[in-house]
């Protein structure tokens, strides 16, 4: 996938915190979420700190060429599954920066970990987003109930 906006990642931080939480909070992220509720900034930073200090979380921020930042991919192990999730910053939707992201940091993870298979989980009705996770390369769709929603269950792999 073409990067157009030269595009390059870092791993977030605890400096990262407010605008992760900002983001978290953006009314569209909120609403594809599978908990619609908004986080609060105490449960947020615990949280955090938390995932930052796992091994098993990856938190990729994505900076456009003027070091701004454009949004976020976060790749969690968690118990079986290694799932996937995204965000873009309200300022840079609508520019198909999402399956560069999803592309990006997914292959970077599978280049470390060769044996993983990522898991993404997406709401039915969110059509947008299952379309730029398979333009990023993942596939197998089939219809799952994923935390109480009827959901899309994709899988990537290393090629």
């Amino acid at each position: 996938m073409e990067n157009k906006m030269n595009l390059h990642f870092r791993f977030a931080n605890e400096n990262d915190s407010k605008l992760y939480f900002d983001w978290a909070n953006d009314e569209l992220v909120r609403e594809n979420s599978f908990n619609k509720e908004p986080i609060l900034h105490e449960n947020h930073v615990k949280w955090l700190q938390s995932k930052l200090q796992s091994k098993d979380c990856f938190f990729y921020l994505f900076l456009n060429d003027e070091n701004k930042p454009v949004g976020q991919v976060r790749i969690d192990k968690g118990g079986d599954e290694i799932i996937i999730g995204i965000s873009i910053d309200k300022n840079f939707r609508g520019q198909s920066l999402g399956g560069i992201l999803l592309e990006m940091a997914s292959d970077d993870y599978l280049s470390k970990h060769p044996t993983a298979t990522i898991l993404a989980y997406i709401k039915k009705e969110n059509t947008a987003s299952l379309n730029i996770f398979m333009k990023a390369g993942f596939t197998n769709k089939e219809t799952v109930i994923a935390y109480n929603s009827e959901s899309y269950k994709l899988y990537k792999t290393l090629k």
